[in-house]
């Protein structure tokens, strides 16, 4: 019977040991995140961020044929204009109605 007991002791012995440390290492992984330490994930990483072009302060020409001026509108003279030739017969009034009885 002791024999049997000395077995049963080792398994509880381990199991307790077993349990601690994974108690202990769990608890350092909780305490690491609360703390402000960053944890790692498995899985797939980000990609890298994307930085944006670089800006040129340059001026940028171009080859060819340069547009025409702007096209400035006639200057608004306050002159009235008189038409040359004959003038428009009057217009023409019709007949007045006659009354029929």
């Amino acid at each position: 019977m002791k024999n049997q007991y000395v077995i049963l002791k080792g398994v509880l012995t381990v199991s307790l040991i077993v349990l601690l440390v994974g108690v202990a290492v769990n608890h350092r992984v909780s305490v690491q995140g609360t703390l402000g330490n960053s944890q790692v994930a498995d899985g797939v990483p980000l990609p890298p961020p994307v930085q944006p072009p670089p800006k040129l302060d340059s001026v940028v020409i171009a080859d060819g044929v340069p547009l025409p001026p702007p096209v400035q509108p006639p200057p608004k003279l306050n002159i009235v204009l008189t038409a040359d030739g004959v003038p428009l017969p009057p217009p023409v009034q019709p007949p007045p109605k006659q009354l029929s009885c």
